[in-house]
């Protein structure tokens, strides 16, 4: 009876511990932004509000979201208001950042410059 009690206190222990690291990777990957361009094409969940960055990750997450566009209300400044976003892969992922336009092209490929005369 004490060997089926430890491994049921092991399983559940272990379950315990594998959710708070789902809730973890769900709670980083929530991308918080200001910028209203962010969120093009992506599924509007919801809109949520709340005084802690912490609490508004979660209740991103708790919607089925991966992305908030925020905005802070004049009229109270620690408040925090936000549309949830559902984005595809492709979306949610850090946008990629064109090179500066002073910036020299990349050399070509060797063998794909014409043979000189």
């Amino acid at each position: 009876m004490a060997l089926r009690l430890a491994v049921l206190l092991v399983l559940v222990t272990a379950s315990v511990a594998t959710a708070e690291n789902v809730t973890r990777q769900a709670l980083a990957r929530v991308r918080l932004t200001t910028d209203p361009k962010i969120p093009v094409g992506c599924t509007t969940l919801g809109t949520i509000k709340d005084d802690s960055l912490r609490d508004l990750r979660r209740k991103v997450v708790r919607m089925g979201g991966d992305t908030a566009l925020l905005s802070f209300p004049p009229e109270d400044l620690e408040r925090m208001n936000a549309v949830v976003f559902r984005c595809p892969p492709a979306a949610a992922a850090a946008p990629s950042v064109p090179p500066p336009s002073g910036a020299p092209p990349p050399p070509p490929p060797p063998g794909s410059a014409p043979a000189p005369r």
